[in-house]
């Protein structure tokens, strides 16, 4: 999954990033966009979002033989990364679109949201770094060795993991095999290693039986029902891959307690899930909505 990119990075200009302040700053390496280039390493972090994505996209970056698959829930995460800027690539489904992310620091995450759009990219909002990030990601399970995990081509630490399950039932992390797809939640360090706190192995076109808990991004979000003034009441979404519809009994809460309108949940927010699974669906009790 790796090959060779772009960019002529200087050593001038390396300098500069380095000393670049705050994440989403835009004083660091800009380089030029020129064809070819020696590949140039560090220990910055880009963990990603991508929105408006098809199928079999990749992520690469200009100017570093680094490339990878940006999975079914549009994740992805790049580690390695030089500090200062790197352009990011998105290749795949008829794509090829490029946007620059400012203010990488080494050991440090930083957390972004692309919106796809026909053969153009951009950043929505600004660049977030952290020593930590919440990371909720789904892939193959390529590699398992005591609790050291590789899913989708990334790293997983699962030595402090809470939950294990499959098809609703709890099962040992031995239980996994290799080449079935997971979806792991926990946190990613600022060294691209994920420490897992929860994995679920998937069956494809399964879903938890009984009631369910979980916690996830919210990837889309439907109206199926809105009320005199176009608010939508009982919205349909997608978190964290699985489908949850709500009723009138559905109680949702902002993660400070407070009100929260079904209408004001967005793409890209973070959301817990409480309720019933059936026939292909979760039908939420409760939804909590981190505080923006």
């Amino acid at each position: 999954m790796r090959r060779t990119r772009f960019v002529v990075l200087s050593l001038a200009g390396l300098a500069v990033a380095l000393a670049a302040a705050g994440c989403g700053g835009s004083s660091a390496v800009t380089g030029s966009e020129a064809e070819a280039s020696a590949p140039v390493s560090g220990a910055a972090v880009v963990q990603g979002t991508v929105t408006g994505a098809g199928a079999s996209l990749q992520v690469g970056v200009v100017g570093m033989s680094l490339v990878t698959d940006v999975d079914q829930e549009g994740q992805f995460v790049l580690s390695g990364l030089p500090a200062g800027t790197a352009t990011l690539r998105f290749e795949g489904g008829g794509v090829d679109a490029r946007v620059s992310v400012p203010g990488l620091q080494d050991r440090l995450v930083t957390s972004i949201t692309v919106q796809l759009s026909g053969g153009s990219a951009q950043l929505t909002g600004t660049p977030n770094c952290t020593p930590t990030a919440e990371a909720a990601f789904s892939g193959v399970l390529e590699k398992i060795a005591g609790t050291t995990l590789v899913v989708g081509g990334r790293t997983v630490d699962a030595s402090q993991v809470k939950k294990v399950w499959r098809d609703g039932r709890r099962i040992q992390l031995g239980d996994l095999q290799v080449g079935e797809t997971l979806k792991v939640w926990g946190t990613l360090r600022g060294d691209g290693v994920v420490v897992a706190e929860e994995i679920e192995a998937r069956t494809p076109g399964a879903y938890p039986k009984g009631w369910v808990t979980f916690k996830g991004k919210v990837e889309s979000v439907s109206a199926s029902a809105l009320d005199v003034r176009g608010s939508c009441e009982t919205p349909t979404f997608v978190i964290a891959g699985h489908e949850v519809r709500t009723d009138g009994s559905t109680k949702f809460s902002w993660s400070d307690g407070s009100a929260l309108s079904p209408g004001d949940v967005k793409v890209g927010d973070k959301a817990y899930v409480e309720g019933w699974s059936k026939n292909g669906y979760i039908l939420a009790t409760k939804i909590v909505v981190d505080k923006r």
